[in-house]
């Protein structure tokens, strides 16, 4: 059985990056915990619409709100109840939260459920399966990573006021699923950054040269890191020495 690939994306590199963002986030607080993003940079966009759901360590949301008329009595105490008029005007920790509606709400389109929509994520939820609030949970590690068009799109990793490690653990888990599941795999990659909505994006990963058709297997991508020759379709190449954009400490 061959080994999985080594990561292209160094872990301290993310603690680093990870690490700048949170000062940053700290000398500018809002209201609400700003969200954190990854930022997939393609080198060609996918064909067709793509959708995938990328699961993480931890909830990247800052809160969980349940929107219900009738709330269940063994309501968990990290979720927050909201009625079912909170959907006209949502609070600001909810709309920068994960936000359960209860099913048996009937939101019109263009109605009341307008600003739910504008919320980080909307599940519904089934209160009378007892298990609701563990599959709750389970959907608030879980976003989506979709290009409908172009070649950069964003995925929400975390928020402002979560643990360092927590966060990065979260990075690391979103970029090596975003990677192994966008066409092409990491062929197909030229860039990843995390980013707050208002701040710069810090570098993680640039993918080598700026060409996009480069087509080779993992083996010869390390082989052009290293600089030694790679044999493509029977002729040797010399590839001149190379290294991904990364991080630099407090250079940020």
């Amino acid at each position: 059985m061959e080994s999985a690939p080594a990561s292209r994306v160094r872990r301290e590199d993310v603690a680093r990056a990870v690490a700048a963002l949170l000062r940053w986030l700290q000398h500018h607080p809002t209201p609400a915990p700003e969200p954190i993003y990854l930022l997939v940079t393609l080198k060609r966009a996918p064909v067709r619409r793509f959708e995938h759901t990328l699961r993480l360590p931890r909830s990247p949301f800052s809160s969980i709100s349940l929107v219900s008329d009738r709330l269940p009595a063994d309501l968990p105490d990290d979720i927050d109840p909201l009625p079912s008029s909170a959907l006209g005007s949502l609070p600001p920790a909810a709309r920068r939260g994960l936000v359960l509606v209860d099913r048996r709400i009937r939101v019109r389109p263009g109605g009341k459920g307008k600003a739910a929509a504008k919320a980080a994520q909307v599940v519904p939820v089934d209160l009378a399966d007892p298990a609701w609030a563990e599959s709750a949970r389970d959907a608030a590690r879980r976003v989506e990573l979709r290009v409908e068009g172009g070649t950069c799109r964003a995925v929400r990793v975390g928020h402002a006021a979560m643990a360092r490690e927590e966060a990065v653990e979260n990075v690391v888990a979103a970029v090596e699923a975003a990677a192994a599941c966008v066409p092409r795999k990491w062929r197909n990659v030229r860039a990843l950054h995390v980013k707050a909505p208002e701040s710069v994006a810090l570098p993680l990963y640039s993918a080598l040269g700026t060409g996009g058709d480069d087509d080779g297997n993992g083996e010869a991508e390390d082989a052009k890191r290293k600089g030694v020759a790679v044999k493509e379709q029977g002729v040797v190449k010399r590839r001149k020495k190379s290294s991904s954009v990364s991080v630099g400490g407090d250079q940020l």
